[in-house]
């Protein structure tokens, strides 16, 4: 069993999540200005408010990113951007960031909606 750390960008560790959250497994991409991608990442759940991703490559707190993702398969992506806002460790030394949590910046109207129908469904 793995233990895990969390780091938060507030120093109270209490969970208070403001979004109901659903499973979504699927590939998110980092975009450069261009809208080129750059960085590609899974995703394991979703809210209105953000997403969170598998990622063994530590990002720093606060960083901020213009992404793209898909709710399904042959989707139109979403775009917008987030910022991390939390990080997932396994607590033993020299172990791989195990996730990060992405609180989404700024979305669409349109892309708000279609998530939350997503969680609905």
């Amino acid at each position: 069993m793995i233990k895990k750390k969390t780091e938060k960008s507030s120093s109270n560790s209490i969970e208070k999540r403001i979004y109901p959250r659903k499973t979504l497994r699927s590939q998110l991409i980092f975009e450069d200005e261009s809208g080129e991608g750059f960085i590609y990442f899974y995703s394991t759940d979703i809210s209105v408010g953000g997403i969170f991703l598998e990622s063994d490559i530590p990002l720093k707190l606060g960083t901020h990113v213009l992404l793209s993702f898909a709710l399904r398969d042959g989707e139109a992506p979403i775009r917008g951007t987030g910022t991390v806002v939390r990080l997932e460790r396994n607590t033993e030394d020299s172990q791989p960031v195990v996730g990060m949590g992405l609180q989404f910046a700024e979305l669409p109207e349109d892309a708000k909606k279609k998530i939350q129908e997503f969680i609905a469904a």
